[in-house]
């Protein structure tokens, strides 16, 4: 298996196409599309929601700029696994390990490390129309990235993060034509996050938010050219309204957006050499079938929660995209469950066309979170006689 043929089983696999890949009409494909996941079963069971969402320990993937309005002092933890996307490999896994620390009032820091097991592949050298020698390997990505997070005033603050992706898809393969090699790359994130009323006033409330996600280097699998891949850049913006019956007991609903910013493919799904940035400003522009096909690309979401005393949840959405770009065309249900400072959360992802849902292409994924409070953090208190004396 060569590393392009790869590259697209690890597209269909990852955007849950229903669809037979063949008829997929020039699909987006890059490198290291085990970043586009969303890696936490409350977004999973939202479908797919995350950047206008409430805040969460799993922010992180979606918007860490929503980490500036937790509670002051707040840190915690997040662990995702998806066990395997049912209808392929068994052996296919993902893992996400985060951590979030709100320093102060108007400050947050985080990181996360995310790792995908594409599953044990075969390999094949054939000379002269013989086969030589057989193999296997397991191809696999991560990445490891931190975030800064600075509230701008009470209802608006952004985040910035940095992101190492490694993508050791080839085996480092090498033959006659080309030698192929562990691709690398670095990336940046901008997000921002807007609430309409400040999260210490429980009262119906807007959140909006945005984030444009890897923006960086190209995935380099060979130095000979035509192996530079892009990265899987997109901007996701995105809007919920939030109703609160009290202050713990709420309903959210949610409409959010993504576009990819990557180079079109062709009619051989060939990718263009456009620069890393380069690619981005002609997103818009170079689909061989105009602005209409570019919008196929699009891929909307819409999700709802309902939350009872902050104790138990219930969720579910709808995840769409042209069948010629990627067919996701998903529901999604979830429910989370808090006990004591841990949150349990689980996600089922399944595919619908026509009213009919298939037996494959379904995703299951678990998360468990932790938040506590710095108890070393300096409390404000209110002024005494003696202070006031002083």
């Amino acid at each position: 298996m060569n590393i392009k043929n790869i590259l697209v089983s690890l597209t269909v696999l990852l955007a849950g196409i229903s669809a037979e890949s063949q008829e997929l009409v020039r699909p987006v494909i890059t490198g290291a599309p085990f970043l586009q996941i969303v890696p936490d079963a409350r977004a999973g069971g939202m479908g797919e929601v995350g950047v206008s969402s409430l805040p969460d320990a799993f922010s992180q993937f979606h918007n860490p700029a929503k980490f500036l309005f937790m509670e002051e002092g707040a840190q915690g933890i997040g662990l995702s696994y998806i066990p395997k996307f049912i209808g392929y490999a068994d052996d296919i896994f993902y893992a996400n390990a985060g951590y979030f620390n709100k320093l102060n009032d108007r400050s947050a820091i985080s990181a996360s490390l995310t790792y995908f097991s594409f599953g044990s592949v075969d390999m094949e050298e054939e000379m002269g129309g013989e086969i030589i020698s057989k193999g296997s390997f397991v191809p696999n990505e991560l990445a490891l990235e931190g975030a800064y997070s600075l509230k701008l005033n009470e209802k608006f603050g952004m985040s910035v993060t940095g992101r190492y992706i490694r993508s050791d898809i080839s085996d480092n393969q090498a033959n006659a034509m080309v030698s192929l090699k562990t691709g690398q790359a670095v990336s940046v994130d901008v997000a921002g996050y807007y609430t309409s009323v400040p999260f210490d006033l429980h009262q119906n409330r807007w959140t909006l938010g945005f984030n444009l996600k890897n923006v960086g280097s190209k995935l380099k699998y060979s130095d000979e050219t035509g192996y530079d891949y892009p990265l899987p850049t997109y901007l996701k913006i995105g809007g919920g309204y939030h109703v609160a019956s009290s202050k713990t007991d709420y309903i959210s609903f949610y409409a959010e957006a993504m576009k990819f910013l990557v180079p079109a493919t062709d009619d051989n799904r060939n990718l263009p050499t456009d620069s890393a940035i380069g690619g981005i400003f002609n997103s818009f522009t170079d689909a061989q079938d105009g602005f209409s096909e570019e919008l196929k690309e699009v891929i909307l979401s819409l999700g709802a929660e309902v939350s009872f005393n902050d104790n138990f949840s219930f969720r579910t959405g709808y995840v769409t995209q042209n069948k010629e770009k990627g067919f996701r065309n998903h529901i999604t249900v979830g429910a989370g469950l808090k006990l004591n400072q841990f949150m349990f959360d689980f996600a089922y992802q399944s595919p619908i066309s026509d009213n009919v849902v298939f037996d494959n292409d379904k995703v299951l994924k678990l998360s468990i979170s932790f938040k506590f409070n710095n108890s070393n953090r300096k409390q404000v208190t209110e002024p005494t006689e003696v202070d006031a004396a002083l």
